[in-house]
């Protein structure tokens, strides 16, 4: 398969893992005003994780729009007419099924002075297809299937950032993991778009994420960003009176890259997508 340079993974896996945490929209229990204007909001976690949950259940299917930027700090990156380090954009759709979580997406990543580079996933159940930059244009097998029990390095790497694209994709996906380490700071009525919506301030401790996690290769994770300084992450989220999320903003400081903000928006919730393999004969 092709190999990627370690830089790019990383990259991509630094933006994907940060709109991760911008998804675990989760909360303590909290006394609820006894008149609140607006929508209905929510302080439980369980409370909004059901709503949401139930609300997938019945539409399965979005559309998903990413974009993101990463300032590094240097003077070509600040001031109102700055040019980010690194820019982030995507585009794709989801589908919610029994078996698991199915998404089409594209991302595109611009370093400052380069041209962009477009990666392409596709991820079924049990399936992880990627569209890798080093494609060239006109390969008539540009895709790759990535085996998640591969002994090759870059290809375990690769597999884990399709799962982190599923995360991605999957606003409930995360929202349970660091269900007791997370507080809702703040519900308030907003408007996305034209979208009545409750915008919702989210903080996970990271010190007591890392406490509760059962996954070692998570924990780790954890612990590093805590030691690293980062104990905790604030993120927003946008649930509509319906319980669809429809925007997701974070921003995260990156030690030795920068400051990453991203937004996701998610619209067309019940709309039919199609997310199929690439052709067997694109495949390599």
């Amino acid at each position: 398969m092709n190999r990627a340079r370690p830089g790019s993974l990383l990259t991509w896996c630094m933006s994907l893992a940060v709109l991760v945490a911008s998804l675990t929209a989760c909360g303590s229990p909290r006394p609820e005003p006894a008149a609140s204007a607006g929508l209905r909001k929510v302080y439980d976690v369980r409370e909004l994780l059901d709503a949401v949950t139930a609300r997938q259940r019945t539409d399965r299917t979005a559309t998903l729009q990413v974009a993101g930027h990463v300032d590094d700090g240097t003077s070509a990156s600040v001031g109102p007419t700055a040019e980010p380090a690194m820019t982030v954009g995507g585009t794709g759709a989801l589908r919610i099924e029994d078996s698991g979580v199915s998404v089409d997406f594209t991302q595109t990543l611009t370093h400052s002075g380069e041209a962009p580079q477009s990666t392409g996933f596709v991820v079924l159940p049990g399936q992880v297809f990627l569209r890798l930059p080093s494609a060239r244009s006109g390969d008539p097998r540009p895709w790759t299937k990535v085996d998640a029990a591969s002994r090759d390095t870059t290809e375990r790497t690769l597999a884990t950032l399709a799962t982190n694209v599923v995360n991605t994709a999957d606003p409930t996906a995360n929202i349970s993991r660091f269900v007791d380490a997370s507080l809702i700071a703040d519900a308030s009525d907003d408007n996305v778009d034209g979208i009545p919506a409750v915008r919702y301030t989210i903080v996970v401790d990271l010190n007591r994420a890392a406490e509760l996690e059962r996954d070692p290769a998570v924990r780790a994770q954890l612990q590093q960003q805590v030691a690293g300084g980062l104990t905790r992450i604030s993120s927003t989220l946008w649930i509509d009176e319906e319980h669809h999320p429809v925007r997701s903003e974070a921003k995260q400081d990156m030690p030795g890259i920068g400051t990453l903000a991203m937004t996701a928006d998610y619209r067309s919730w019940g709309t039919p997508v199609l997310i199929t393999a690439p052709p067997a004969e694109q495949v390599r």
